[in-house]
């Protein structure tokens, strides 16, 4: 049985076959994160559906459109009953009614969606995912890698779960992104109160890996979810100071352990939302974390649509980029050899 949301009255989600990032209450809150625009069909008056996407700028100027700050997914507003056929054609109108001096990147959150994209002109991009199904509890356990369970085994001897406030969150977050010299991509104040609004709704959780001995967090995760998929939204971990304990090397897998049955527990599939990298062969050091929590792959719906400025800016990036690496690679051999 699916879990439904609700919010803090106990009152059922207005939106529940929706995906959260599409949902009003936190599309309304992202959008306050920057320069949005969102297309509107109108029909006698009345809107029949709407994309909200964010603007940018690249170093050199051009205009780009992505998803809304902090949100994995976009896609169409559209009213639920509305039949494939009509659905159709308001999202093609929506489509022609996005500007052409402008390059698309955009992550959908439906394969309906993505196939109209690619008839309109819009070209697929690999991106790749990891998903969980919500099996029972011995199941998932018996999919963890040997490692994995003898990581989780010993940050459960060493680490309590435990839970957080989404202000305390975002500053550990901050924190520990400052400690690598790092800067979000989007406003922290954004996430933060998309988690408080989300708990609010019944529709978020935070899970912080606290050591028993000092009680220090040495990690914490942000989970938001709808009524088919759990998503693994923020993660952190602590960056080892002067003076400080190693962060212990199984803190994120046993919050991800916690979090993967709390989705099961909900009927939920838990979605790694996204791994940040091309599913290129070979593995790099978040795949091999996914596959040892006994994850399987699937494809994202993302797509593209650039202008010819960045067309011709795109094909040109990879000889410039051979070029400098080769230029670099030679001073360093002549001062070596100075």
């Amino acid at each position: 049985m699916l879990f439904v949301p609700r919010d803090v009255t106990g009152t059922l989600s207005q939106e529940t076959n929706v995906p959260v990032y599409l949902q009003d209450w936190l599309t309304a809150i992202a959008a306050r994160g920057g320069n949005t625009r969102k297309t509107v069909v109108t029909e006698n008056g009345e809107p029949l559906g709407s994309l909200t996407i964010s603007l940018d700028r690249n170093a050199l100027g051009m205009k780009q459109a992505y998803n809304l700050p902090w949100a994995r997914t976009c896609g169409l507003s559209i009213p639920e009953g509305i039949n494939e056929e009509r659905r159709a054609d308001i999202t093609r109108r929506l489509i022609g009614q996005l500007p052409a001096n402008v390059s698309f990147f955009l992550t959908l959150a439906d394969e309906f969606d993505f196939r109209l994209f690619l008839e309109e002109g819009f070209k697929p991009v690999s991106e790749a995912n990891y998903v969980i199904p919500p099996v029972p509890l011995p199941a998932l356990h018996a999919s963890l890698s040997k490692m994995t369970k003898r990581h989780i085994k010993q940050a459960q001897r060493d680490l309590v779960v435990s839970t957080t406030t989404p202000d305390s969150f975002i500053e550990i977050y901050a924190t520990d992104l400052a400690r690598r010299r790092r800067k979000p991509y989007a406003p922290l104040d954004i996430a933060r109160d998309i988690l408080s609004e989300g708990q609010r709704q019944g529709q978020a959780r935070i899970f912080t890996a606290k050591r028993r001995d000092t009680g220090e967090i040495d990690a914490a995760i942000a989970c938001l979810w709808d009524n088919a998929r759990y998503y693994y939204w923020m993660t952190t971990r602590r960056l080892q100071a002067s003076g400080q304990n190693k962060p212990h090397q199984g803190a994120v897998k046993l919050l991800l352990w916690s979090a993967i049955q709390d989705a099961a527990a909900r009927g939920l599939t838990f979605d790694f939302d996204g791994t940040g990298i091309d599913p290129a062969p070979g593995k790099n050091g978040k795949v091999r974390l996914y596959d040892g929590m006994g994850a399987q792959r699937c494809v994202r719906y993302a797509v593209k649509r650039e202008t010819k400025l960045e067309q011709v800016l795109g094909h040109l990036r990879l000889p410039v980029k051979l070029v400098i690496r080769s230029t670099v690679g030679k001073l360093m051999t002549l001062q070596m050899n100075l």
